[in-house]
């Protein structure tokens, strides 16, 4: 029996084209409510699922083009005009009055049309949408890896540990997906010793230096990408959970280059503030693992807006305290 993983993969190979509900109730042999069940569920992984109509029938589509634009530096550039008003003369009044209602008008803040493009629609190919994500190792050896997991079979890498102490090896290997995480792209394997610990091994694409097909076949292997988004708040997709804008002052330059190379949708831009330290505006939602990563380097940067954020992050630091003591 196929798992609840594996029919929303088929659904979303069905949605590589527009389709209407009953095409898919057809296509998947059920009936349209549960069809509608499986959207919601495709909808809530925000992958870039559309809806629309056209010549009297409702379709849906997962999206592949660019169409998003959140106008962030317009609006950017406008609230920069209205902060040099001063709100003296009634002249003034009317143009802050008026620059608030275009930048509100610019401003996309519809949980729904906040949802990034569909970056991949391989099922065997699972990214990390939102902070963070990226696309840029779509290259040859990510996609023979793909190819290896389509057709069944083991592959021998050749990889370098991250710990300098550890010699490179030569390993043969069961591909069970290609996912990405925080901005890092990753083999998920299963080794020789698979069978017995039933654990995968996460190998970095930027640390294999040679990927080899074998003749050897690879069974497929359950797998549950929830777990390696657990603690990744790029991954959350609560629409109750409105977009904010996020500003942080980033101290330390380790931090810096973290941001330098991470890709964000919307995109995070960077600007140098009057004491030549960098700083980094985004727009994303503020759920609990975002939280938890502002913890971790909260010695490193700091919170300029919203002050709501700067206060959440001060409790949880002000409970970790007390909890220690205990």
């Amino acid at each position: 029996m196929a798992s609840g993983y594996e029919k929303i993969n088929k659904v979303k190979g069905f949605l590589k084209s527009k389709v209407t509900v009953n095409q898919l109730a057809n296509l998947l042999n059920c009936g349209p409510r549960t069809v509608f069940r499986h959207l919601e569920v495709v909808a809530a992984e925000n992958c870039g699922l559309r809806k629309f109509k056209e010549n009297g029938e409702t379709y849906y589509v997962i999206q592949t083009d660019k169409e998003i634009n959140f106008n962030q530096e317009v609006v950017r550039q406008l609230e920069r005009v209205k902060k040099g008003l001063s709100g003296a003369s009634a002249a003034d009044i009317k143009t802050i009055k008026l620059l608030d209602k275009v930048i509100t008008s610019m401003q996309t803040t519809d949980s729904e049309d906040f949802k990034p493009d569909a970056i991949s629609t391989d099922p065997d190919y699972i990214l990390d949408y939102g902070p963070f994500c990226d696309n840029r190792l779509q290259d040859s050896m990510v996609n023979k890896v793909l190819k290896a997991i389509h057709d069944g079979f083991k592959i021998r890498i050749n990889y370098k540990h991250s710990s300098a102490a550890d010699a490179p090896s030569t390993v043969v290997v069961n591909p069970v997906k290609v996912i990405m995480r925080m901005d890092t792209l990753y083999l998920i394997a299963a080794d020789d010793t698979y069978e017995e610990t039933q654990v995968f091994k996460n190998y970095l694409f930027e640390n294999i230096s040679n990927v080899t097909v074998t003749s050897t076949p690879a069974p497929k292997l359950p797998f549950d990408a929830a777990i390696h988004y657990k603690y990744t708040f790029a991954k959350y997709t609560d629409s109750k959970i409105m977009p904010e804008d996020v500003s942080l002052l980033v101290k330390t330059k380790w931090l810096q280059t973290q941001f330098e190379r991470s890709h964000f949708f919307p995109e995070a831009t960077r600007r140098i503030d009057k004491n030549g330290h960098m700083v980094v505006d985004m727009k994303l939602r503020v759920t609990p693992d975002f939280i938890t990563w502002l913890m971790g380097v909260s010695t490193d940067l700091q919170i300029i807006k919203p002050a709501s954020l700067k206060e959440k992050v001060r409790e949880n630091l002000k409970k970790a305290l007390e909890q220690m003591d205990a």
